[in-house]
């Protein structure tokens, strides 16, 4: 399961395990305000602004090099973007300074609350069955029929999308570009539940030319590989192996990290 479907919104599960980690820290640290001490109570919300904080400039720096390019990017939060390490530093080092001795025992036990939580969730979705890049025969724009074994030998990164999607429509010209620029890897964009003249549309009026475009009129690739909304993007190594999926829009910096780990 990728994500937790409330209507017709898809919310990431590792959003979600996020969430119910940081409900069992403010829960913890609440008890703690109520029955010890309340400056617990501001220190665990300005605490977990100061980890987020703290964790997306830590991805920024990481990433320096992309987000130069694109100052203003650095505020694109809904894409992800996020290294924990950096966010547990934060957080700690303000609870060092606005906590006194005593009250640090408690902070630990929230923190230890929130891992336990986000542990419980991890270990629950690990030793599902291996997922392999399916035997799915889709078209090109011109017709012609690709079964997607065919990609196996490369890397592929395979993008589901369509083009009433704002999400596909903003992000679709990054990856066009990022698989020009790394040819050793390859890349797949698959529409879903569209036919050949939209597609070939959206592409000419963006000026757009992939060189792997397939239609997917019947989604047969959602439903085999249960996707729960778009864009999504398959990560599979050479073997046709998955290595990682993700719902929601990519930003460039997240696109280039996958891409390092297909390596």
């Amino acid at each position: 399961m990728d994500a937790i479907q409330i209507g017709p919104f898809a919310i990431p599960w590792v959003r979600f395990q996020v969430f119910l980690a940081l409900l069992a820290l403010v829960a913890v640290a609440e008890v703690a305000a109520r029955r010890v001490d309340r400056r617990l109570a501001l220190w665990v919300y300005n605490a977990i602004l100061l980890g987020f904080v703290g964790a997306r400039l830590g991805f920024v720096l990481e990433n320096a090099s992309v987000f130069a390019r694109d100052p203003l990017s650095v505020l694109y939060v809904w894409q992800g973007g996020f290294t924990p390490l950096w966010g547990i530093l934060a957080a700690g080092g303000y609870t060092l300074m606005a906590l006194p001795r005593n009250l640090w025992r408690y902070a630990l036990f929230s923190a230890l609350a929130a891992g336990l939580v986000f542990g419980v969730f991890q270990v629950q979705r690990r030793g599902g069955e291996e997922v392999r890049l399916p035997s799915v025969t889709l078209a090109t724009l011109g017709g012609t029929p690709v079964n997607l074994q065919d990609f196996r030998g490369k890397p592929l990164v395979l993008n589901l999308w369509a083009t009433w999607c704002p999400p596909c429509r903003r992000e679709l010209p990054m990856m066009v570009r990022l698989s020009q620029e790394h040819p050793e890897v390859r890349f797949a964009f698959a529409s879903q539940g569209e036919g050949p003249a939209v597609v070939r549309s959206f592409l000419e009026e963006e000026k757009l030319a992939p060189k792997w475009v397939l239609l997917d009129p019947g989604t047969q690739l959602s439903q085999v590989l249960k996707t729960q909304g778009l864009p999504t993007t398959f990560f599979f190594d050479r073997e046709g192996r998955l290595v990682a999926r993700h719902l929601g829009e990519l930003s460039e910096a997240l696109l280039l990290g996958y891409l390092r780990v297909l390596r």
